[in-house]
């Protein structure tokens, strides 16, 4: 009884795993982010959007690495979550209209004045 049951539950933890799993891939996106604020919007907004897995951004160097799955979320449709968001994502420029929506240290150049 305990070898059946021993079989049961490890079927059922590699089902799902392979029902969360799927492919995953790791990108690093250039960003305007300026201080502690943008990585907190930012995290926040990427770590509850559907497909992807986690996102950190390192604010030295100012890049986000994301980690997602590509069946579910495009690395583009990531950047435009950024740039609705407020900033800059690699070549996709923010919106300004959530620019305008941003604290003044969160805005462009925010932390220099």
């Amino acid at each position: 009884m305990k070898s059946i049951l021993s079989i049961f539950m490890m079927f059922l933890l590699v089902g799902m795993s392979n029902a969360q799993g799927g492919r995953v891939t790791t990108a690093t996106i250039k960003t305007s982010a300026e201080c502690g604020s943008c990585k907190e919007r930012l995290e926040d907004k990427l770590n509850y959007t559907a497909g992807i897995k986690y996102a950190e951004l390192n604010l030295e160097d100012k890049n986000l690495t994301v980690k997602f799955n590509p069946k579910k979320i495009s690395l583009d449709e990531i950047r435009k979550v950024i740039s609705f968001t407020g900033y800059d994502a690699d070549r996709i420029t923010a919106d300004p209209k959530s620019v305008e929506k941003l604290p003044a240290c969160c805005k462009p150049g925010g932390m220099k004045k």
